[in-house]
């Protein structure tokens, strides 16, 4: 399973040879998190990109307050990492359930960038989705209501809330739990509205 859920996600991306696909299955490796396990905290040294093949992972950051503020969530067939590689982390990954995930070394990939170009493009087209939906996510922050928010959270991640704590959904949100209670059942009757 592990080898035909990476298989498809490269394919998303780009086009291997039988050669570049066997060089890349060989620098991964399947590891398992138990709930609440770090995979990452802020200040460690990065060296690792992950793939989730089953599970949910949170990236996250502790603002001044001490107050935990996720930043990301990743399920099955998501990647994630910090943004540094090779520098302290500036924040934190853990899993929300048990997960299991393709751990992938930075040192590795970056021998393998130099054997196999492709993959050059291929960590761009992964840099370019996950900027495109940071800055879409920020701007729908500023333009929509909680409720609508939350909607799209929904469509993004349609079992998820059944999944993780509803203080984690509001912390992504940027919202506190009490007022993310007060606009569950509007955002889930835009969820309806969306999908039909």
């Amino acid at each position: 399973m592990p080898h035909d859920l990476l298989t498809a996600a490269l394919a998303q991306h780009v086009s291997l040879t039988p050669e570049e696909e066997a060089a890349f299955m060989a620098i991964c490796v399947t590891q398992e998190a138990k709930k609440k396990q770090f995979l990452l905290r802020t200040g460690e040294l990065n060296q690792q990109i992950y793939f989730v093949l089953h599970g949910c992972l949170r990236s996250f950051i502790v603002d001044q307050a001490g107050k935990e503020v996720n930043l990301e969530f990743a399920v099955e067939r998501y990647w994630i990492s910090d943004i540094s590689f090779h520098q302290p982390a500036l924040l934190s990954i853990q899993a929300l359930e048990q997960t299991q995930y393709v751990q992938i070394n930075t040192n590795a990939f970056e021998l393998l960038t130099q054997e196999h170009p492709v993959f050059n493009l291929f960590y761009r087209k992964l840099l370019q989705n996950g900027y495109f939906a940071f800055k879409k996510r920020m701007l729908n922050g500023m333009t929509q209501t909680a409720a609508e928010n939350y909607r799209d959270f929904l469509l993004k991640f349609p079992s998820l809330s059944q999944r993780i704590p509803q203080y984690h959904i509001a912390s992504y949100l940027g919202i506190t739990p009490e007022f993310f209670s007060s606009i569950k059942s509007a955002g889930l009757d835009l969820y309806q509205q969306a999908i039909s």
